[in-house]
């Protein structure tokens, strides 16, 4: 299976890993904004907040992914933190997991998918979720690869047939269940019961692009 990278990835994301196990990262696509690979949605007390990780500004030629550096000008780490703790301060597991997971918004990492691989890495231990992430020595072309979902995981694209069994959330009493939010949302809600969770989605005819 090969992947993009993502920042908290959603719940749909991590389903996939979950069922598949040995993932490859694609490093030399072209860096697309406004998807996943930067961007994460919870759930929050005013209802779903997309976290924004910003970047430095290429210059001239789009620039290769693996080469898409972090941006810390405006403390983004800090305020993502904040954000994240105040949504989910009073969810069942969050003090479970902060001190595994505050260290990525509290240090500072060079590239986006370093910062990317090594947080998820971190997720899916906490699931434990065996995996075997490895990344693409070259651009892989498009068809190539039976189970690509490079294209297909993106706050663009719509999957209707995917059924994402509800669970409780700690703002449901105001905005109702909201599906395939970040993982973090499904973590620090249903905490050791996450990988039943993610076994349990039927993707119905959802297909690689």
């Amino acid at each position: 299976m090969i992947l993009s990278t993502a920042y908290l990835p959603p719940i749909q994301y991590v389903a996939l890993l979950c069922k598949n196990g040995a993932t490859k990262m694609e490093q030399w696509e072209h860096y697309v904004k406004q998807s996943y690979r930067n961007r994460s949605r919870i759930l929050s007390s005013n209802g779903p907040l997309d976290l924004i990780v910003p970047v430095e500004k290429s210059q001239g030629c789009k620039t290769l992914l693996k080469d898409v550096r972090l941006a810390y000008h405006d403390r983004w780490n800090a305020e993502h933190w904040n954000a994240i703790r105040s949504a989910y301060n009073s969810s069942p597991y969050f003090e479970y997991y902060v001190d595994d997971i505050e260290r990525f918004f509290t240090q500072q990492f060079d590239f986006l998918i370093d910062y990317n691989t090594e947080l998820l890495d971190c997720i899916l231990n906490l699931l434990k979720i065996p995996h075997t992430i490895t990344y693409s020595e070259n651009f892989v072309p498009l068809h190539t690869e039976n189970q690509d979902f490079r294209y297909t995981i993106s706050p663009k694209v719509t999957t209707p047939d995917v059924h994402f069994p509800e669970y409780p959330q700690v703002f449901d009493y105001k905005f109702g269940f909201i599906p395939n939010l970040s993982i973090l949302d499904l973590l620090c809600n249903l905490g050791p019961e996450s990988k039943q969770y993610l076994e349990s989605i039927d993707f119905g005819t959802i297909s690689p692009r």
